[in-house]
């Protein structure tokens, strides 16, 4: 429910971005808002605690809108997750818009698994290469695990190729057992 509930925050946030042409702007307000959160777990109990009236969490929220210099609606929207006690899924709803955000700016970004840290120019290719793909940009981060051996693990959102050496050898594994070689 947290999930759905944050990705309508989401997509109403967006909704009011697209019109003001400010989707990037409004992410990188929301993110410098979460650090501030993640920063303060403090904060967090005071905004959702019912001894304080909402006129005196809704001053603490504008305090923390003011000193970010928050546009008016990254603040008001912010209010409003105050209001609805909707505060606590912040991390949740910045991690929803930044999706949105990448839809719209076609950007897609990619998780590249490898037994050991690529180089810049393999990143590049790489890079390249899914960009021909899938025709998005894409912005790329490398991952090194060992246990892979050789190869390479590409997630792409709901999207695994799973070209590593560990897995061709478990598939062969398994063969052997079923007989099947």
């Amino acid at each position: 429910m947290k999930i759905s509930t944050a990705r309508r925050f989401a997509k109403a946030l967006v909704a009011i971005a697209k019109e003001d042409n400010a989707h990037a702007e409004y992410g990188k307000e929301l993110r410098s808002t979460l650090a501030i959160f993640k920063g303060n777990p403090e904060l967090y109990k005071t905004l959702l605690n019912p001894i304080y009236k909402i006129e005196e969490r809704l001053k603490i929220m504008e305090s923390v809108s003011g000193s970010l210099k928050l546009s008016p609606h990254v603040a008001k929207f912010l209010n409003v997750l105050v209001e609805t006690r909707n505060i606590r899924i912040l991390e949740e709803v910045a991690a929803a818009y930044a999706r949105l955000e990448d839809e719209l700016s076609g950007r897609l970004k990619v998780v590249v698994e490898s037994p050991a840290p690529l180089n810049g120019s393999q990143l590049d290719d790489i890079k390249k290469k899914l960009s021909a793909y899938t025709g998005k940009d894409i912005a790329i981060s490398n991952l090194s695990n060992p246990a892979l051996i050789g190869g390479l693990v590409i997630k792409i959102e709901n999207t695994i190729l799973d070209g590593s050496i560990i897995t061709q050898l478990q598939l062969m594994k398994e063969k052997i057992r079923e007989g099947v070689v």
